[in-house]
């Protein structure tokens, strides 16, 4: 336990064998990721904990002689970790991170940026698959979310022509909205700027969606 300004001490424990080490290793690595989240901003306390737990279990998933030994002192290292102190290093006498740690980092982050781009937050996936040196995906994401960024200019230069054919064919149509199920009424006084949100749950409708519902009523 650490006292004031007095280093923590750690204990250090050992492998019977270079199998074992592997097998203790490869359980750490496979560690689910469930908990990674989408916050870029917490991700570096967030990997701290999920390595932590990721040893946990490795250790409570050991031999049974070996887990009754060390599962009490790695949840006590746990509870004493501080910011000052980590409860179990993820470096070497060096100071360079561990290759284990160093691949469960990366794992880690794979995972956040494939959560970022599942949201449809394109631009923070991409630039952390750029730090992984993921470069084709990154590029991949980025020329997407061009495309589709140039998609929709297309489309909304197009709904407004949509939107005046409706009106000079006297046509009447409901859209209902794809968020709350509220019925938006299309006549020749509706305007564009009416249509981008919801009047009943304010949410933002999409531009391709509408553009494809009022192709439906004019065919």
């Amino acid at each position: 336990m650490e006292e004031g300004f007095k280093p923590g001490i750690y204990e250090v424990e050992g492998f019977c064998s270079d199998a074992c080490f592997y097998q203790f290793w490869y359980k750490v690595q496979e560690y689910p990721m469930d908990e990674v989240g989408t916050d870029i901003a917490e991700f570096s306390g967030k990997i701290i904990w999920l390595w932590n737990q990721a040893i946990l279990n490795a250790v409570a998933n050991a031999n049974p002689y070996v887990a009754k030994d060390l599962v009490p002192k790695v949840n006590n290292a746990i509870r004493l970790q501080s910011q000052r102190y980590p409860a179990i290093p993820w470096w070497d006498s060096t100071g360079k991170p561990l290759w284990t740690y160093r691949n469960f980092h990366d794992k880690a982050k794979s995972t956040l940026a494939q959560n970022l781009e599942r949201c449809g937050r394109v631009q923070d996936a991409a630039k952390i698959f750029e730090e992984l040196r993921m470069y084709d995906k990154a590029r991949e994401l980025r020329e997407r979310d061009r495309h589709i960024i140039v998609k929709k200019t297309d489309v909304s230069v197009n709904l407004n022509i949509l939107l005046q054919q409706v009106k000079d064919g006297g046509i009447v149509a409901i859209f209902r909205c794809p968020h709350c199920g509220g019925k938006l009424k299309i006549d020749n006084k509706t305007t564009l700027n009416s249509l981008k949100v919801c009047e009943y749950c304010n949410s933002e409708i999409d531009t391709m969606d509408l553009a494809d519902f009022l192709k439906t009523v004019l065919t």
